[in-house]
This record gives structure tokens, C-alpha cells and sequence, in this order.
């Protein structure tokens, strides 16, 4: 039997945001994903894109359609929804969301502010940021889109501040982002946090806007606590280096702990990391520092079981789990897969250091073998091998160790990426002389 055309297209529409939540989610996944490079995940950013043109050239009924889907579908179709509605201009329906969405549910929320974060229309900003003095629950979810658009609209952040006083992560993150220093008492005081999340993301915060009292902070109380370590690997000094390396012999290695000593870029920390990847739980940290101080890149391919559910197993699958006996494939195969990684196998990474060792010259800086320096950095941001902690790590050293005022993320999309990072090369060229390579720099 033949149907209507209005049916064909709702249809149709429908198909489109199924496909559009399959590539977000896929999205995602892959962003953090090791064996992806950042640069692959453009193809299925191009395929998204085509589906929410075609829902923005369906015009009214396609609106239609994403209103239902998004009261009544998954996180992935709410996010194309909303991004077809700031396409069409449709203030009204995504201020009706955002009045009635489940700050519980986490991925709502999150699919909500990637959408806001790429497509919000900056017409809307007063009108969209103010709305958390109604609905104070969406602040943190709109501080994201602050931080993110680095949207400079009056004391938007202080509006949404004052509005939300449980969590206040989104909002410390979003005044980094701002660069603006009158933020400082209010960031401050979240140093005294009893949540050691908050006082990290305050003292980066406060470090990308040149702030010396958060580094001298953190120092004081690395050895009490894990929250300054990555913040004090981003700014620190020598004297930093020293004063993790004496915490070697004092406490038990952290994934934070090896994590900074590579950001440190010191060869003194080598015999360190080298000791620490016959440790199963922290070698993945060990290997992932010494790849980069040095820049050596070898790779291993080891299987990695599947996390067994006991509820979803037979009895006698679950009796032979017990006793040590885990479930196979049909073929007899274990669940799990195959995963490459940075090497973790000690002799290996032994043998070259004593190889090339000699390369490298005590009490400078390195970045994956070279002298550090913002032209380093960049190089990473734009390598197709950089895991995504790497790139992430080296955004955040380029603006509190050199000041760079190039707006970016690593979840952007892969133009806007590349146009970035082409702008960061060009402000290389403009200012990298001013700083010497292998210096321990604080901006």
C-alpha cells in the first residue's frame, strides 16, 4: 500500500536523527579512543553533518519531528535536535528543553551543551547564559558553553556563579577558559575545597590566567594530597622535578604522579619510569611519560579481557566463574579484544635509553625528544599519533607556560581543529623566539 508523502518524509526525518545519535555516540567513543586518531574522526563528523543539513532543509515538519524525538528518544537524537533548532533559529523550543531537562541524567546534559557549544547562535547568548537565574540547575551545563564559545558577555559567569551553589566544576573550568584575572578571589577560595576534583580544576584555572599563588600552593601540599600534581607539572620548575623525585621513595606511584614527571620533561625521572612499568596497574602512566620526555615510540598488541557481568551468565557459567574458570566464545576463544598501546615491556624501553641515552642533556626540558617549546607542543596538537590525554595536556601548557590566546579544545570538531592549530603555528612564528627551548617557563 502506497504512502503519503508527509509519512515518506517523517520517516524519512526520523531516519535522519537515528543515524545523526549513531555517529554522535560513535563520536564519543571514539575521541578517547586509542588506537583513533583525532584526524579519522572527520569522516564520521562529515556523515553527521550531512544528516542534520538534511533535517534543517526539511524545514517545519522536520522540526516537528525533532520536538517528539527529543522529549522522547535517546541523548544522542536530543543533541541533533538541538542543533537543528539553533540552525533554524528556534530560541523558543531549545529554551523549553533546557526548562525541562533531567540535570540527573548525565548524558542528556552533556548532549544538550556539545550542541549549545558548537551551533548557539551568539544573538542568543544574553538571553540563553540569564536563564540559569531561572533554572539554576542548567548553570553548570552553561558554564560549559561559556568556557567553551569563550563568550565575553558582561559577568555572565558570575550570574551563573551566584545561581548554582553544589557543583561548581563546569564553572571553575569555563573562568580558565575566559582569561580573565579579576577571577581570581572567586577561584581561590575553591583551593580549599575538600574535593580534591575542584581544587585541580581551580589551580589549573588559576594558572591559565598567570596566577603564581595557585603553583606555590600546590607545591606546598603535593605531598599531601594528589590534587596539585598535574597542575604543578604544568607550571612547575626544577624545583618541581626535585621535589617529585624525592616523593618517589615516600609514597605509593600514582597514575597523577608518573603523568606529571613526564610533563616535567626531565631525564633525571628515567630510571624512575623504567622501575614502575613492572607494576601492571601504573605501567600504562610509566610507559605513556617516558614516550614523552623522550619521543621513542614502540608499540605492543595485547588482548584485554572483557569485564564479565555474573547476572547475565548460565549457572554453570557462573559456578566456573567462581573457580577461577572464565566464560569462552563458541570457538573457545576468551571475550575481550586486542588493543595496541605504547609499549609496557621493561627490557625493551631499557634497551633504548642505553642506546641513546647520550642524546639528551641533564637539567633541560623535553617534549617527545625534542627541546620543549611551543613549537613542540603544537606539533603535538597537530600529530596523528598524539593520544587524546597528550593533546589535551599540551592545549592547557601552551596557555599557562606561553600564553597563547588561541582558543581550543580537543573535542572540536576537525576543521575547526586544523584551522586552530594552523592559527597556533602562525603565533609561533610571531612569538616563539621569545622563550628558550628546554626552559622551565611560567607565563
Amino acid at each position: 500500500m502506497a504512502i503519503s508523502a508527509k509519512t515518506f518524509l517523517i520517516e524519512l526525518y526520523e531516519e535522519y536523527l537515528e543515524e545523526a545519535s549513531f555517529l554522535y555516540e560513535q563520536r564519543l567513543s571514539l575521541l578517547v579512543n586509542p588506537e583513533i586518531s583525532w584526524k579519522k574522526i572527520g569522516e564520521f563528523e562529515e556523515r553527521f553533518e550531512a544528516h542534520i543539513d538534511g533535517l534543517v532543509v526539511g524545514g517545519d515538519l522536520a522540526i516537528e519531528v525533532c520536538k517528539r524525538r527529543a522529549e522522547e528518544g535517546d541523548f544522542g537524537e536530543l543533541h541533533a535536535a538541538v542543533r537543528v533548532f539553533c540552525r533554524q533559529n528556534r530560541k523558543d523550543l531549545v529554551v523549553t528543553l533546557l526548562e525541562n531537562v533531567d540535570t540527573e541524567d548525565d548524558q542528556k546534559v552533556k548532549a544538550i551543551a556539545d550542541a549549545l557549544k558548537h551551533e548557539l547562535p551568539a544573538e542568543w547568548n544574553e538571553d540563553i547564559f540569564l536563564f540559569a537565574r531561572v533554572n539554576p540547575r542548567v548553570a553548570p551545563l552553561l558554564a560549559i558553553v561559556v568556557g567553551y564559545s569563550r563568550a565575553q558577555i558582561g559577568e555572565t559567569l558570575d550570574v551563573l556563579c551566584e545561581s548554582q551553589q553544589r557543583s561548581m566544576v563546569e564553572i571553575i573550568w569555563a573562568y580558565g577558559r575566559l582569561g580573565k584575572p579579576e577571577a581570581f578571589p572567586k577561584l581561590r577560595k575553591y583551593l580549599d575545597s575538600h574535593d580534591p576534583v575542584v581544587q585541580s580544576i581551580a589551580a589549573t584555572a588559576l594558572l591559565r590566567l598567570g596566577d603564581e599563588f595557585a603553583l606555590s600552593r600546590g607545591l606546598k601540599e603535593i605531598r599531601l594530597s594528589t590534587w596539585p600534581l598535574v597542575p604543578v607539572a604544568l607550571a612547575g620548575s626544577r624545583a618541581a622535578v626535585r621535589l617529585l623525585m624525592e616523593m618517589a621513595g615516600e609514597c605509593v606511584a600514582t597514575e597523577d604522579w608518573l603523568t606529571a614527571i613526564g610533563l616535567l620533561g626531565d631525564i633525571s625521572a628515567i630510571p624512575v619510569l623504567l622501575d614502575h612499568l613492572s607494576n601492571p596497574k601504573i605501567a600504562g602512566a610509566a610507559a605513556l611519560s617516558l614516550y614523552l620526555i623522550t619521543g621513542a615510540y614502540f608499540s605492543e598488541t595485547v588482548f584485554v579481557p572483557e569485564e564479565v557481568d555474573e547476572d547475565e551468565l548460565f549457572d554453570d557459567e557462573r559456578e566456573n566463574l567462581r573457580s577461577g574458570i572464565a566464560p569462552l566464545r563458541s570457538d573457545g576463544r576468551p571475550f575481550g579484544t586486542n588493543v595496541t598501546q605504547i609499549s609496557q615491556e621493561r627490557q625493551g624501553w631499557q634497551t633504548w635509553w642505553a642506546e641513546n641515552e647520550s642524546g639528551f642533556e641533564p637539567g633541560v626540558r623535553y617534549r617527545l625528544g625534542k627541546l620543549y617549546s611551543p613549537g613542540s607542543l603544537v606539533e603535538i596538537l597537530g600529530s596523528d599519533q598524539s593520544p587524546h590525554l597528550v593533546r589535551t595536556l599540551a592545549y592547557e601548557e601552551l596557555v599557562v607556560r606561553y600564553g597563547t590566546d588561541v582558543p581550543f579544545e580537543v573535542d572540536m570538531f576537525l576543521v575547526s581543529q586544523q584551522n586552530a592549530i594552523e592559527r597556533m603555528k602562525d603565533w609561533v612564528q610571531q612569538n616563539g623566539h621569545r622563550f628558550r627551548e628546554g626552559a622551565n617557563v611560567f607565563y
